[in-house]
């Protein structure tokens, strides 16, 4: 897909690596529409993208919360007739430790990681454009059954969230098998990123084990770019040791 002038929606574009990625599909000419809970922080990068003289729009949403996801959802569809590209990028990362403190971490995880993209998912397929469409679910390599992150005992609530976006990914693939939409499941590994801090956890940096987080979304950008014919359905990377 050539996505300039595309709409391109991006859940959890306020940092990390969907800030990223919407100041590179932006560079590719592409219409952003920003979605996040900080408005402060979406409105930065709102201005960023502006000044590199792209295209952007943001509204402030939970993606926890259903309702909210209808209301919003109704209002960008008023502005944009119809969505090309869906990247659901939002997430949050829990492990054990924390949990004991804090018990409600564990269904924190599945309403952001899960529930939340699959709510942002089932309101914006009516509206995504019947010629050609991309749905991009971010996941984790938590989400890969032969990767050893995939069965860490500590991420036990995280990484059961993660197999379950994998579950409505295929479900959702076979659903659309039939249509002009792609659905790509992508599974990154560790990279630079909020998680942690995000977590209340010290965020570490520069680890071996992480990617840059421009890498990672690169990646994306040429999943997209794929010819109308090419289906990428999943995509797994990590660091090389």
């Amino acid at each position: 897909m050539n996505i300039k002038d595309k709409v391109v929606l991006i859940t959890g574009s306020n940092q990390g690596l969907g800030k990223v990625l919407a100041k590179k599909v932006a560079n590719e000419g592409a219409k952003v529409i920003l979605l996040a809970r900080r408005k402060n922080l979406l409105k930065e990068v709102k201005k960023e993208i502006l000044r590199e003289k792209g295209v952007a729009d943001y509204f402030v949403c939970d993606i926890r919360d259903s309702n909210r996801v209808k209301e919003t959802v109704k209002k960008i569809t008023k502005n944009y007739k119809k969505i090309d590209i869906l990247v659901n990028n939002a997430g949050v990362w829990t492990d054990d430790e924390s949990e004991k403190k804090r018990p409600e971490l564990r269904k924190n995880a599945f309403d952001t990681n899960v529930f939340g993209h699959v709510q942002v998912t089932e309101e914006i397929l009516p509206h995504l454009n019947k010629n050609e469409s991309i749905i991009i679910n971010t996941i984790s390599t938590a989400g890969v059954p032969d990767i050893p992150s995939g069965n860490n005992l500590m991420w036990k609530s995280y990484g059961a969230s993660k197999w379950g976006m994998v579950g409505y990914t295929q479900a959702l693939r076979e659903s659309l098998r039939d249509t002009n939409t792609k659905v790509i499941q992508y599974f990154p590994g560790g990279f630079e990123s909020n998680l942690y801090e995000n977590a209340g956890r010290e965020n570490p940096h520069n680890q071996p084990w992480m990617m840059k987080t421009e890498d990672v979304a690169d990646i994306i950008i040429f999943a997209l770019t794929r010819p109308k014919d090419v289906y990428m359905e999943k995509i797994v990377v990590s660091k090389k040791k």
